[in-house]
């Protein structure tokens, strides 16, 4: 059973972005770990880990990379943060290190998805009407547009 809501949603003024100020080492951080997204067999291989760790020999049967190639990659994902690694007899088994990264993965790839945004994109002020579908085994919104 489908149950449709749309109560209405306004959405507030955004700030002026040259209010922003971010610290530089904040901005490093986040580029660094955006430029270790930036890869296919790398977000191949967060996508394997987001739900239970695997060793290196798993991970290359699931990308289809040469061992040593996962291994580099899961490398510099380890330095920065998003995946970690156990030692379970002689194998390694890498795992997502952050329960935000399957969200991150998930935004770029609605991101990915979606058609370029209209010339005019200020929402600011903008009725938006939030579409609530209410199933048997939850609840899911979505912004129209949005996939839930």
């Amino acid at each position: 059973m489908h149950i449709t809501a749309e109560p209405d949603i306004t959405v507030p003024p955004l700030p002026c972005p040259a209010a922003i100020v971010l610290p530089d080492a904040e901005v490093a951080f986040v580029v660094g770990v955006l430029k270790a997204l930036a890869g296919p067999i790398r977000l191949r291989l967060l996508r394997s880990l987001e739900h239970q760790e695997h060793s290196v020999g798993k991970l290359t049967e699931q990308v289809g990379a040469p061992y040593a190639v996962v291994s580099q990659h899961l490398a510099r994902l380890r330095a920065t943060g998003l995946v970690t690694v156990r030692r379970s007899g002689t194998r390694m088994l890498y795992r997502s290190a952050n329960p935000h990264v399957s969200a991150l993965l998930a935004a770029a790839l609605h991101l990915a998805a979606q058609p370029a945004p209209p010339e005019s994109s200020d929402l600011a002020g903008t009725d938006l009407r939030l579409a609530v579908t209410t199933t048997g085994s939850g609840r899911r919104a979505a912004l129209p547009g949005f996939p839930g």
